[in-house]
C-alpha cells in the first residue's frame, strides 16, 4: 500500500475541502434558483460584481501558478470556480433583451468553452499563465464595459 508524506496529506485534504466548498456553493445556488417562488430581479451591478470576482479568481490562479510553492490541487478548485461563475453570468445575462447582450454573450461563450476544460491536467500547461496575464482580464473588462450599457435591472 502506498504511503503519503505529511505535505501530500495536507495538500490532498486542502484540495478536498476546497472542492467540497465549491460544490456546496453550487448546490445552494442551484437550490435557491430552482426553488424560488418569488419574482427574481437580476441587477446589472450583480453581473458586474461577478465579472470582478472572475478577474480576482484569475489573478489568484495566476499568482498560485507563478509561485515557487505550487499547489496544483488548488488550481482545479479555483479554475472550477471561474468556470462556474462564467456559467452563472451567462445564465443571468440571458434574461436581458437579446439585442443588448449578443456581444457580451459571444465573449462569455469563448471563455466558458476555454474554462470547461479545467479538469484536464493539460489545461494547466504554460500557456495558461500567458492567458491569465492577458486574455482573461481583457475579456472580463470588455464584458464589464458591455454590461454597463444594460438596463439597471430586469425582473423575471
Amino acid at each position: 500500500m502506498a504511503e503519503l508524506n505529511k505535505s501530500e496529506i495536507y495538500e490532498f485534504t486542502a484540495a478536498a475541502s476546497a472542492l467540497a466548498l465549491i460544490t456546496g456553493h453550487k448546490l445552494a445556488r442551484n437550490f435557491r434558483y430552482y426553488r424560488s417562488s418569488e419574482p427574481d430581479i437580476i441587477r446589472r451591478d450583480n453581473l458586474i460584481s461577478l465579472c470582478i470576482s472572475i478577474r480576482k479568481d484569475a489573478f489568484s490562479l495566476h499568482n498560485m501558478m507563478c509561485s515557487a510553492d505550487k499547489k496544483p490541487s488548488f488550481f482545479v478548485a479555483l479554475a472550477g470556480r471561474i468556470s462556474d461563475r462564467l456559467e452563472e453570468l451567462h445564465r443571468k445575462l440571458l434574461f436581458f433583451e437579446p439585442g443588448s447582450i449578443t456581444d457580451a454573450i459571444e465573449i462569455i461563450d469563448r471563455q466558458r468553452t476555454f474554462w470547461k476544460r479545467c479538469d484536464d491536467e493539460l489545461f494547466y500547461e504554460n500557456g495558461l499563465i500567458d492567458r491569465l496575464e492577458n486574455d482573461v482580464p481583457e475579456a472580463m473588462l470588455k464584458i464589464e464595459v458591455l454590461l454597463k450599457q444594460l438596463p439597471r435591472y430586469v425582473i423575471l
